[in-house]
């Protein structure tokens, strides 16, 4: 309840002052209405009596109604509520917004006694708020949409505004970035940005607006194509105060503009690749236009004057008819239509064409036009004619073939099979269609199957494994090879698989056998070399494993190549395959014999206790090897040399074992043969020293290293030079001039000599020819012939080519070659020098009688010189032995017609014995050393000029 308070007097002063927006009220503590001033009339409609007693039934269910009264409560409490809205019905049932200000009313003792509230319609600015709102979210949708952001730079302050949906673009977060020019111009794709910044800032010095396509880069390293407009304000001097632009998200615009550029050059490479062409007839003239592919498809020249009458020409007789047809029906219909024809053009050939026409109408409402499209369809054309056939045929193959086929769909169910499958099970198919595996195999073959055949749905691809599977009807066992592939309908859907298998029994064991061939020697059965060095790996290994040692030894049979050379290969096969066997019978069970190629053997000695044990079991290899191999009548002997490695000492790897191993038996073949070697540190010492001297020998050959000297060759009588032997020298650019002895051993090894010899040889004919043709007399000039320059095969073929390419006469030229390299295969050598000797170029034998010689072969050869070696003059005349064996050898010489050379005369008193015996000719320190090419020439000369 209230005090008698009179608020007629109090507000109707203010009464004028509130015109139709506002008006006064008064309740008490009870919230009941007490007073309302005339002015709700004006604003509500309503009488002071109606709102004063029905109040509540004019407020509407808006939620901020139920705040209102939380307000009053507020005011009645004796607190200061904040200004809040009500929604209230008008008299004229229209809703208004209504402002209100409360204030509580006091005692005098501070008692609450009243609240006096101050009501305003706010309704049209509510309105105008809500129309505000409204665009403002229509705009923003629109940016949304049209994915365009705002944005606007003060150029005075250096304030930059972004829109949200600039944010939303920028891929940025509104709270923790502060929009700055640097901050976009980071955006900015790099190869932009120069580009960009320079267009904005020429915008503000010629005070023009842009519009400027750019590229962003995200952070993810996405790439966004924006199109940015801006323009700006400026003062009256010209200075720029603030730049107001857009940036739209053109990415899906760009991207679909090149999606249609590169649709539109598909297109036309289609139309080109699919045979197709385009036409326009015109009803009115009967004329054809066709396009470029369209005269090509009919085979006519290209632009030529075509009307509908000569087209139907081109279509067979028969056909024409329909032809015509077709294009009354495009008329009448006005709908596209498709037919297939054929035509018959100019150079005869026949092609099947696709015509798809539509009618173009005039103004008149009348067909004035046809427009289509024609396509070379002739090789689909009889492609499917061919696919009938291919399907009959493909159901002959299946039916025909003797795998397993089937098919399934994805329950397990068969829907089908080949007549192999129908063997394999001993059922048709008629009574396989509709089974399962379980209903046709055994529970643990059809178990196995139908977890394959998840296994392959699992993994959406062909899947592929081998088993042993006896047949349903306990036939035989056989190993299956077996694909399935998923099988997929036309939609995509998964629907089943298709199944093959194979028998590859056959098939597995021949690969066994191959790789047992891959793995063994053919002649001897024993491992071969891929084999041995796996197994050496494999006790590597198991070192790891088990510590323990193990021995490598390396047998090379000795004098091997003469029973090749003598008696043929095929008995030399012989030999080998005995050897392997005696190999075989003295070998534990835990040793590994293998033939690591031509004469070469290996033997792998596993847990070795003692580096003794390797060299009992050499001493028994060496003894079985050392009895006589008996081979069709023959009594051969042949002997071994065998080196030695040992795990772990000598090495870690199989390769470094066996290289080992190699070296300590080149160790025992030097060691007088027919024993063994065990490996040491010494010896890869020298290997390496063989490697960096045949490296040096390449570098020597490029580097032009090598120097051609010549030793004069006397007359025993007359004392005139009668002759030169070529000799090689090295002239190292470390190590200074070198003698043959230093390195012609290392460049036989490595094959280098054929080269090396092949270079003196040139060098020695062009400098002999050269001497010739100046008249200075030099004589026939010896060349050194190597064994491996024989064994070539080609020797009087190169020789013949060197002659004609330097200009040397066969005359002027002689060959030397050592009695060894006879002995060592005497019929290949004796076919290669009678070709050497038919060309007209004579051969001398050098070092005769310091090695066993076969005068049977010596007579045969075609001979024209005997050099009597360094060793058996050089002891003259102190020893009579050498001087007996000279003679002799020269009373040799004589009974076979061969002129006669001493090598090595140092002193007078030799060269006195060798005239005396019957010598011909001599070369030694004695007259002359061996010289360069200049100075040999000088001495030619000068004997000339005595």
């Amino acid at each position: 309840m209230t005090h008698d308070i009179d608020y007629k007097a109090k507000f109707d002063r203010y009464e004028e002052h509130l015109g139709d927006k506002s008006f006064f009220y008064v309740h008490d503590t009870d919230g009941v209405f007490t007073y309302i001033s005339p002015s709700i009339t004006a604003v509500l409609g309503y009488s002071q009596q109606a709102f004063l007693t029905d109040f509540d039934a004019y407020l509407t269910d808006g939620p901020e109604n139920k705040i209102a009264f939380e307000h009053t409560a507020t005011s009645m409490s004796g607190k200061q509520p904040p200004p809040y809205v009500v929604e209230i019905f008008h008299q004229n049932g229209q809703i208004k917004w209504l402002q209100v200000q409360e204030f509580p009313v006091f005692d005098e003792q501070g008692q609450v006694i009243g609240v006096e509230g101050l009501a305003t319609d706010i309704t049209e600015h509510k309105r105008i708020l809500k129309e505000l709102q409204l665009q403002t979210d229509r705009f923003e949708r629109a940016q949304r949409i049209a994915k365009v952001g705002s944005w606007e730079f003060n150029l005075v302050t250096d304030e930059l505004y972004w829109s949200d949906e600039i944010y939303s673009i920028f891929e940025l977060d509104p709270d923790q970035v502060q929009p700055s020019y640097e901050q976009f111009l980071q955006l900015v794709h790099p190869q932009d940005r120069e580009q960009m910044d320079r267009t904005y800032r020429d915008s503000l010095e010629t005070q023009a607006a842009y519009r400027f396509e750019h590229r962003l880069l995200m952070a993810d390293g996405r790439i966004k194509y924006v199109m940015e407009e801006c323009e700006s304000q400026f003062d009256e001097s010209g200075k720029p105060l603030v730049s107001i632009g857009t940036v739209q998200d053109i990415t899906e615009f760009h991207l679909a503009k090149q999606e249609v550029i590169k649709k539109q050059s598909l297109l036309s490479e289609t139309e080109s690749i699919a045979l197709i062409g385009s036409w326009e007839l015109d009803l009115n003239t009967q004329e054809v236009w066709c396009s470029d592919g369209c005269y090509r498809l009919l085979g006519l020249e290209l632009h030529q004057d075509l009307r509908l009458p000569d087209l139907i020409k081109m279509v067979p007789e028969e056909e024409r008819a329909l032809v015509e047809e077709h294009l009354q029906q495009i008329l009448k219909t006005g709908a596209e239509r498709s037919l297939v024809h054929r035509i018959i053009r100019t150079d005869g050939t026949r092609r099947y064409l696709q015509q798809k026409g539509l009618a173009k109408f005039g103004e008149d409402g009348q067909p004035a036009r046809i427009v289509g499209t024609t396509q070379d369809i002739t090789e689909q054309f009889l492609a499917q004619s061919a696919l009938d056939e291919q399907k009959n045929l493909l159901k002959s193959v299946i039916n025909a073939t003797p795998d397993l086929i089937f098919f399934k769909d994805r329950r397990g169910i068969y829907q089908g099979c080949n007549p192999a499958f129908e063997a394999f099970t001993g059922r048709t198919e008629e009574e396989i269609i509709g089974c399962s595996d379980f209903d046709l195999f055994s529970k643990e073959v059809a178990s196995f199957f139908q977890e394959q055949d998840r296994a392959m749905f699992r993994m959406g691809s062909a899947r592929q494994n081998e088993d042993w599977l006896k047949y349903p009807n306990g036939g035989r066992k056989v190993l299956l090879d077996t694909v399935k592939t998923p099988y997929y309908a036309h939609n995509g859907e998964l629907i089943g698989l298709v199944g093959v298998s194979r028998d590859i029994t056959a098939r597995k064991k021949s690969e066994e056998a191959l790789k047992h061939l891959a793995h063994h020697d053919t002649l001897t059965g024993l491992s071969n070399r891929e084999l041995f060095s796996e197994l050496v790996s494999s006790a590597i290994a198991q070192n790891e494993r088990e510590p323990s040692c193990f021995a490598i030894l390396f047998i090379d049979l000795d004098h091997f190549k003469q029973i090749n050379d003598s008696l043929g290969h095929l008995l030399g096969d012989q030999v080998l395959a005995q050897v392997g066997e005696r190999l075989q019978k003295i070998g534990r069970v835990s040793d590994t014999i293998a033939r690591l190629g031509g004469d070469e053997f290996a033997i792998l000695m596993r847990s070795l206790n003692d580096p003794e044990d390797a060299a009992v079991m050499a001493q028994k290899v060496l003894k079985t090897l050392k009895e006589a191999f008996v081979v069709e009548g023959h009594k051969l002997y042949i002997g071994a040399s065998i080196g030695i490695s040992l795990f772990p000492e000598n090495g870690h790897t199989p390769e470094l074992l066996l290289r080992n191993a190699d070296a300590a038996m080149y160790r025992a073949k030097a060691n007088d043969r027919n024993t063994y070697e065990f490996y040491t540190h010494e010896l890869t010492q020298l290997a390496y020293q063989h490697i960096q001297l045949g490296s040096e020998l390449r570098r020597a050959i490029s580097a032009q290293e090598f120097e051609v000297y010549y030793q004069p060759k006397y007359d025993c009588h007359s004392l005139e030079i009668i002759g030169s032997e070529a000799l090689i020298r090295w002239n190292h650019p470390e190590k200074g001039l070198l003698l043959p002895g230093s390195f012609i051993q290392e460049a036989e090894k490595n094959d280098l000599i054929i080269q090396i010899g092949g270079w003196v040889l040139e060098q020695a004919c062009i400098q002999n020819a050269q001497w010739h043709k100046a008249g200075l007399q030099p004589g026939k000039v010896s060349v050194n012939l190597s064994s491996k320059q024989i064994a070539k095969h080609d020797l009087a073929q190169t020789v013949l080519s060197t002659l004609e390419d330097t200009g040397c006469q066969p005359s002027w030229l002689e060959l030397e070659i050592i009695e060894r390299f006879v002995m060592s295969s005497p019929e290949q050598t004796l076919q290669v020098l009678r070709e050497v000797h038919e060309i007209g170029v004579e051969l001398a034998i050098d070092d005769f009688g310091t090695e066993y010689s076969s005068l049977t072969y010596l007579k045969q050869l075609p001979l024209s010189t005997l050099k009597l070696d360094y060793s058996f003059v050089r002891d003259i005349p102190e020893d009579k032995n050498d001087m007996a064996i000279i003679q002799a050898m020269l009373a040799l010489a004589n009974s076979f017609g061969l002129k006669t050379i001493a090598e090595g005369v140092e002193r007078p008193e030799q060269l006195e014995f060798l005239k005396q015996a019957g010598a011909d000719c001599f070369q030694g320190f004695l007259y002359s050393r061996p010289l360069p090419a200049d100075q040999f020439e000088t001495l030619l000369q000068s004997r000339l000029k005595a």
